[in-house]
């Protein structure tokens, strides 16, 4: 595949087999802003290209049309799961963070330390050294405390939340971000992964 960067990123979301507007809700822009930049109207900035290079699993050399080569490492089927949801991390922190409110934001960091730390202590138990990790929380209090926690930070994002002046709607960003995560979610409560 080659041509100039709009010819590029139309191509592969057609031979994905998905709309635009699956891909723009992916990718976190509206409809018409991913029809622009496919039909080369408007230009778009580097975090663009470096959130479709993840999605399509392309280099940007690639979706710049300056090389036929595709070398990007993950086959393109796969690399927007993984590429999602680091953005949708990232993209959920750097909004908590621009409402400035240090409730809101600990309670956040709560509840992500919480299931980070129960993950990484899955992975303690599956480690074959264990000279080199020393837990103070025994194996079977694990689940319980992380459970707590996390439950205690959610509690205090809710109530800081509930103490934050009325902002209407999710904004656009978050609104995207919910309505994919919804689709994720549902999908696997189904089994449909």
């Amino acid at each position: 595949m080659s041509g100039t960067f709009h010819q590029v990123l139309s191509q592969l979301r057609k031979n994905k087999g998905v709309s635009q507007r699956k891909v723009a809700s992916d990718l976190y822009i509206s409809q018409a802003l991913l029809s622009h930049y496919e039909n080369g109207i408007r230009e778009p900035g580097l975090d663009f290209v470096n959130r479709a290079c993840d999605y399509y699993g392309v280099t940007a050399d690639f979706l710049l049309g300056r090389t036929e080569s595709n070398a990007a490492g993950l086959p393109a089927a796969d690399a927007g799961k993984f590429s999602l949801d680091a953005r949708t991390l990232v993209t959920f922190l750097q909004t908590m963070d621009q409402w400035e409110n240090d409730s809101v934001s600990t309670g956040v960091r709560r509840c992500f330390a919480a299931v980070i730390y129960r993950l990484l202590r899955h992975l303690d138990i599956q480690a074959t050294d264990r000279a080199l990790l020393f837990m103070s929380v025994p194996k079977a209090y694990v689940a319980p405390l992380s459970d707590m926690e996390f439950s205690s930070g959610e509690a205090q994002f809710l109530s800081s939340l509930a103490s934050l002046p009325d902002s209407g709607a999710l904004p656009q960003q978050l609104g995207a971000l919910l309505a994919s995560l919804d689709t994720q979610i549902s999908s696997h409560s189904q089994g449909k992964e």
